[in-house]
């Protein structure tokens, strides 16, 4: 193989690493993106729920102090 066969394999080598990179990179930002939008919604669901039972419970309380 001559010098510039073996470069021009060594350019198309790292072109293709270059792209794998790419991939990765892409595939990894979907994939924490999907994740984080997951943990915020639960989060939400969270908060909503638990202000859903503290409105609970201070309507329970003003109607049992109303009824004394």
């Amino acid at each position: 193989m001559s010098e510039n066969q073996m470069k021009d394999r060594i350019v198309e080598d790292l072109k293709k690493a270059k792209e794998a990179g790419r991939d990765a990179a892409k595939a990894t930002a979907e994939a924490v993106g999907k994740t984080a939008h997951k943990l915020w919604k639960r989060a939400m669901d969270v908060t909503d729920e638990g202000i859903s039972g503290l409105w609970k419970g201070a309507k329970d309380a003003l109607g049992k102090k109303t009824e004394k």
